[in-house]
């Protein structure tokens, strides 16, 4: 699973235990945008991108630091 794919980075030292906390609880969201699209509640999308954008850039530049980009 996506929660389960963090999890395994964080056992091999490739990303902080923090961060993929913070990404594997934006996975329900993300299951609910794709899935049920209809029920996505605007308000959380406007916090999810004003108060944990910076969440998806550190992953980028996370994994940009392994492929040594």
């Amino acid at each position: 699973s996506s929660r389960e794919a963090f999890d395994l980075l964080v056992t091999a030292g490739l990303l902080s235990a923090d961060l993929a906390n913070k990404l594997k609880a934006m996975v329900g969201f993300r299951n609910i945008a794709v899935h049920d699209y209809q029920s996505v509640n605007l308000d959380i999308v406007r916090q999810i991108i004003e108060k944990h954008l910076t969440d998806f850039k550190l992953f980028t530049k996370e994994v940009m630091g392994i492929l040594e980009f």
